[in-house]
């Protein structure tokens, strides 16, 4: 749980990688942070996107090493963001992110 009430969690391989996580709460979280350097993706997807007319929510990226769905409003902000090159053998991201 964040200092502003919104709760993240991260799903990591056996060796610790985080291969996904979602998000839900007040707040959005710094999107930057968790994404890390995937968030420079992410950002250019957007500005893409913006630059052909959409704007606002939900924000969606889905690409061949990242997928990002962030979605809400004021007070209820969710959303998930994978990794699918890090996805575990014999892991369905669907569960996963359930």
């Amino acid at each position: 749980m964040l200092e502003t009430g919104t709760a993240v969690q991260e799903y990591s391989n056996a060796a610790g990688v985080v291969f996904a996580m979602t998000w839900r709460g007040p707040v959005l979280p710094d999107l930057s942070v968790l994404l890390g350097d995937y968030f420079t993706t992410f950002k250019t997807e957007m500005e893409q996107a913006r630059a052909q007319g959409k704007r606002g929510s939900p924000a969606t990226v889905a690409r061949a090493k990242l997928v990002v769905h962030s979605s809400g409003r004021m007070r209820n902000f969710y959303g998930y963001a994978y990794a699918p090159d890090l996805i575990p053998v014999g892991v369905s991201i669907s569960d996963v992110l359930q």
